[in-house]
């Protein structure tokens, strides 16, 4: 009966595996994706994994030098534009898929008093309209923004999140990258500067003296970015034509997927879904 029982499954595995095989192999065909941004490092290892499970799709990454996202797909030289907002009203022609998120979190230094801020004050902090620390419950000192490099990084999400876009108000330097930022927070008292969330949760856990403040009282964690309730995130949107061409929405299929989804968080970016 035990030798039964291994064999049925044996015929089950073959015939599973056969039909997930023959329908990987059906799939044939180029894509091109235009990506820039942080966000690479994940396509960079997705189209990886999704050529393994397609191996008659051949993916290639389209230039961006210069170039727009939605003109690269109106005019064909892409057929998945990764941009990192929603698509807007009047750009109804196009399907756009969400499928990872990028939390934003406001770095303090650990020793700093300050641990929850509400959106306004942190608007007015990087406004510069909050100039001392005690303004927002901290020591009467001055506040010390630490500003990342103009365009890139989390910088200009965070721009579009306060409305802030060409209103920063001038800091103690720029920095880049992440780790640099980190580091000069966690020595300076005053200081204040924003990272990637998920990087920035990193360094807490191996004991970067750090802190992430919350916002609204909603604590600074994967789980309140992928619901939604923790309000600095940005989405990775996955922009196709209407309908996608069969291999884009097959790729688009899989990054809603197990596998896609893992490589979110390899990243350093949020899954869709994060439970505590």
């Amino acid at each position: 009966m035990h030798s039964r029982v291994i064999v049925i499954f044996a015929i089950l595995f073959w015939v599973m595996g056969g039909a997930s095989a023959e329908a990987a192999s059906d799939l044939s065909g180029k894509l091109s994706l235009f990506v820039a941004g942080r966000e690479q490092g994940i396509f960079e290892k997705a189209v990886v994994k999704f050529e393994k499970l397609n191996p008659r799709v051949r993916t290639q990454f389209a230039a961006t030098e210069g170039a727009e996202p939605l003109a690269a797909l109106a005019d064909g030289s892409a057929d998945i534009a990764v941009l990192g907002r929603t698509l807007k009203p009047e750009e109804k022609e196009w399907s756009g898929t969400v499928v990872g998120w990028e939390g934003i979190a406001v770095m303090v230094n650990a020793s700093n008093r300050v641990t929850d801020v509400t959106t306004k004050q942190i608007t007015d902090l990087f406004a510069g309209k909050a100039r001392t620390w005690d303004e927002l419950g901290g020591l009467e000192s001055k506040i010390s923004v630490i500003h990342r490099e103009e365009g890139k990084g989390v910088r200009p999400y965070l721009e579009q999140q306060l409305n802030l876009v060409g209103k920063l108000v001038n800091g103690k330097g720029v920095v880049e990258p992440d780790k640099e930022a980190i580091r000069i927070v966690s020595g300076n008292l005053n200081a204040v500067s924003y990272v990637n969330l998920s990087t920035g949760l990193g360094n807490v856990n191996v004991g970067v003296p750090i802190r992430l403040l919350s916002i609204n009282k909603v604590d600074p964690e994967l789980s309140n970015v992928s619901s939604g309730a923790y309000p600095l995130r940005r989405p990775l949107v996955l922009v196709t034509k209407t309908p996608p061409p069969p291999v884009a929405k097959a790729f688009i299929d899989f990054m809603l997927d197990k596998e896609g989804q893992k490589t979110v968080l390899e990243e350093d970016f949020v899954p869709l879904l994060v439970t505590k």
